[in-house]
């Protein structure tokens, strides 16, 4: 769709208007929750209904359908409790059922549609389940549409490793690095020429005005929080880097006011942190953060790790505007490290007795940053940083028939 006014508008306001040339596509599964909006904040499940499509039955990712249910909690299925239409779980227990392959041989349907808001990074779960919906796809032959949506932080910067294969999870389900530098339909293409070449799929674009090296912050569209925790854009600036403390018992704010922004525990060591983390930016001569903000805050998490309890930390923000081109993944690891060298003490590496991994290596789809954090020092940690960027810029070049959008998204 050519948008003439010059409002970006995701594909599922695109899908919409558009809808006689998807006409074929009449009865649809749809992959999605109900955070996933249109650009006039109407939930798409309702939008889709209104504009005559016959949706079976919904796929929910992890926090299900209403994307109300706490990180890593298995769903049991369900129904929509007004609409009645069957709510089939991909986040359940061992999370390799294929709830979209089953409801396809039960009760058959045109298109199988994918509509969820990602923030473009591995570990966020709903590329897992997109994942399930491209093999049902390919298995049954059954044509699978993505409404594209724009990525939060910007396709511009690619960030950290290729996991092991022995990592492979609903945390790094792809051979593609943290940051992969995508949209999810552009994830979708690449998946398509790579893993599922048998999918039958079609991407509904995204706006022409939109630049795939926008954040989300310059669209002029409006931020719904896709998960329980990811309550705004700038939340998903810093994730891809913050995320890495949910390997550890610090607390990376959850049940606080800003998730993701809010790093810290009982015993931490807030003001030497800091310090730590700006000599080490001094010492390997690293510009980029000059922007960011590292305060001291003193806070209580309401749920999650040191729920009710008074805790010391630090707050990250940005001090003027958004960064075009913020390397969160080394922002956190560098601020990971730190934290580790000041409050080594007490600062523990989570661990999971059920998959005899360390949660961070499962997120990293390696041990090789928690083995430098505890054994190495920033130089050896920034190296180790520089020779992922050598797979990034790999990656870079052969997911580049992929891409569906320009660059120059200005200021």
């Amino acid at each position: 769709m050519n948008n003439q006014s010059g409002r970006i508008l995701n594909g599922i306001d695109n899908f919409i208007a558009c809808r006689a040339d998807y006409a074929p596509y009449k009865k649809i599964g749809l992959v999605s929750n109900s955070r996933a909006v249109t650009a006039d904040f109407k939930i798409n499940l309702h939008a889709l209904l209104e504009a005559g499509f016959d949706v079976r039955y919904i796929f929910s990712p992890e926090h299900g359908y209403f994307a109300n249910v706490r990180d890593g909690d298995y769903i049991d299925d369900g129904a929509h409790p007004d609409l009645n239409i069957p709510i089939l779980s991909l986040f359940t227990e061992g999370h390799s059922r294929n709830a979209v392959a089953e409801a396809i041989a039960a009760d058959p349907v045109d298109a199988v549609i994918f509509d969820i808001q990602d923030v473009g990074v591995r570990f966020y779960t709903y590329i897992h389940a997109l994942g399930i919906a491209m093999a049902a796809s390919e298995s049954s032959k059954t044509p699978i549409v993505v409404l594209d949506r724009v990525n939060p932080a910007g396709c511009g910067i690619i960030e950290g490793n290729i996991p092991f294969p022995e990592y492979i999870s609903e945390l790094c389900p792809f051979d593609i690095p943290v940051r992969y530098g995508l949209t999810i339909g552009e994830l979708a293409n690449y998946l398509s020429q790579t893993v599922f070449t048998g999918a039958r799929l079609t991407v509904v674009k995204i706006s022409e005005s939109y630049r795939r090296d926008m954040i989300f912050q310059r669209t002029g569209l409006k931020w719904n929080a896709p998960s329980p925790a990811m309550i705004s854009s700038d939340t998903a600036l810093f994730y891809p880097g913050t995320c890495l403390f949910e390997g550890t018992n610090l607390s990376e704010g959850r049940g606080t006011a800003a998730p993701f922004q809010i790093i810290g525990a009982p015993f931490f060591r807030p003001e030497e942190t800091a310090a730590a983390f700006y000599a080490a930016l001094g010492s390997l001569e690293i510009k980029d953060f000059e922007n960011i903000l590292v305060e001291p805050i003193e806070f209580i998490p309401s749920s999650s790790k040191h729920e009710n309890v008074s805790c010391r930390g630090l707050r990250v923000s940005f001090k003027n505007g958004v960064p075009q081109d913020f390397r969160a993944l080394l922002f956190g690891a560098l601020l990971l490290k730190a934290a580790c060298d000041v409050n080594r003490e007490n600062i523990k590496f989570l661990f999971s007795e059920k998959s005899r991994r360390f949660f961070i290596d499962r997120l990293c789809g390696a041990p090789a940053l928690r083995e430098t954090i505890i054994g190495g020092d920033f130089f050896q940690l920034y190296s180790l940083y520089e020779k992922w960027a050598e797979a990034c810029a790999s990656f870079s070049r052969v997911s580049a028939s992929s891409r569906l959008y320009r660059t120059g998204a200005g200021s």
